[in-house]
């Protein structure tokens, strides 16, 4: 890493000085810094240390299989209750751990609240929703092949005759390759289901994150929940195959086959008005959130009306390089050894990060980043990702797009997540602006 950063030219917004010019018009129209450190944060975020750190350790012993079970998880739960109890263990075995990180646990472990024994501690914890359905939409394109992507050439959409059922409700495990998994979220009873549905004219299509390689929208459900019933619109869910077993492009053409489906049947199938439509991200979904805008754009399709990104990640070339960067190696919950795992995990050999925007935002061309619609920025400062997002703000100013980016200072990665466990006052900050910026855009497209 350090290396890379000999190569990094000398006009990136980090090396110019913050009384420069660029960092003034920045800070005037475009960036907000939160420094706000209640009481008890530091307490808090130690709190939330300890537990990355056992639960690292606990799951490197007992959640090495590709399939987690019960028993697995019992297991998992009484080593972290033994390395709670003795820190000092723990803490070293958490360094041994990241030095040779065994990927299936790190990844089962990422993904532990999505285990079904969590099921009944989530929904105790999560806002009630009147709708939280599962369905199955069909592809009804041609799937994303890398060398196209690669070496676009624009085209038209064509889709594919439809000889099967358009979504699917009943149960499918796994997820045959020709449907997506969607999750639908809505604080109101829909009108296909109920006379006194109500027909909402807004929808945001939620992309979760966890490294291409785990969580599912169970445990996001944390605060898409809570968008639902203080926006008033329903959310899309998209449940795309995890990584190592669907590497990129592949979920990408989830991501973009579900996209195409909700814009095209969402109306029809249950009397929804897409007035609005916003897509929004978290980590690596923030990054298939762009990838997926950027699709729309080229293939000339309905373009969203917002973008709403979470600490995301823009730039998966392992060559890349940013000040914040150095944080990885100490990070509790992006530790560098991890970011690597999830990068091997979904990059295939032959793709190319390093010049393939659709797998590395930050290289989208200005020509099809004048084309984006309102782009709205959270980010953490204790992030090893969140340089990249100063660079995308940095070029959207300069095309004199619509684009907003807020830092909470004292934060980590992940903190959408965290606001109704660890009760960060920080957090609950950053859920009341992210409701205001949906709020926001959406008003701003009526």
């Amino acid at each position: 890493m350090l290396e890379n950063s000999l190569y990094n030219q000398e006009n990136e917004i980090f090396y110019i000085p913050p009384s420069a010019k660029e960092w003034k018009r920045l800070n005037i129209g475009y960036i907000e810094i939160i420094n706000n450190h209640s009481k008890n944060a530091e307490e808090k975020y130690e709190e939330l240390g300890k537990a990355a750190r056992t639960f690292i350790v606990a799951g490197s012993k007992g959640l090495t299989n590709s399939e987690v079970s019960f028993k697995n998880v019992v297991y998992t739960g009484f080593n972290a209750l033994y390395y709670k109890i003795f820190t000092e263990e723990c803490k070293k075995q958490a360094e041994d751990v990241m030095r040779k990180p065994n990927p299936q646990a790190l990844a089962n472990t990422a993904g532990l609240l999505d285990q079904k024994c969590s099921k009944v501690f989530l929904n105790f914890i999560m806002p009630h929703v009147k709708v939280n359905k599962r369905i199955y939409t069909l592809k009804l394109l041609p799937s994303l092949k890398l060398e196209k992507l690669m070496n676009w050439k624009d085209e038209p959409i064509q889709p594919l005759p439809i000889n099967k059922e358009l979504y699917i409700k009943t149960k499918m495990k796994p997820v045959p390759d020709d449907y997506v998994k969607i999750r639908i979220l809505a604080p109101n009873t829909l009108p296909y289901e109920s006379k006194e549905g109500i027909k909402f004219d807004k929808v945001l299509i939620d992309i979760h994150g966890g490294g291409f390689i785990a969580t599912t929208t169970r445990c996001h459900q944390t605060y898409l929940r809570k968008w639902a019933n203080e926006c008033n619109l329903v959310i899309f869910a998209i449940d795309y195959k995890l990584a190592p077993q669907s590497k990129y492009p592949e979920t990408l053409d989830d991501i973009w086959q579900a996209y195409y489906w909700i814009i095209t049947y969402a109306e029809q199938e249950f009397m929804i008005d897409l007035k609005t439509v916003l897509v929004a991200g978290d980590s690596a979904g923030g990054n298939l959130a762009m990838a997926l805008t950027l699709l729309a754009i080229r293939y000339n399709a309905r373009v969203p009306d917002g973008i709403l990104l979470g600490y995301p990640a823009l730039n998966l070339s392992i060559y890349s390089f940013t000040p914040s960067l150095l944080g990885a190696f100490d990070d509790f919950i992006l530790h560098y050894s991890f970011l690597v795992i999830c990068l091997n995990s979904y990059i295939p050999p032959n793709a190319d990060p390093s010049t393939d925007p659709f797998l590395s935002p930050s290289l989208i061309p200005n020509e099809d980043l004048e084309k984006f619609p309102p782009v709205r920025i959270l980010v953490a400062g204790r992030d090893p990702l969140r340089d990249e997002s100063y660079k995308l703000i940095n070029r959207l100013a300069n095309l004199n797009k619509d684009a907003k980016l807020i830092e909470y200072r004292m934060l980590p990665h992940g903190f959408w997540n965290l606001d109704m466990v660890f009760e960060i006052e920080e957090c609950k900050l950053a859920t009341r602006k992210t409701i205001e910026w949906i709020k926001e855009l959406t008003d701003n497209k009526h």
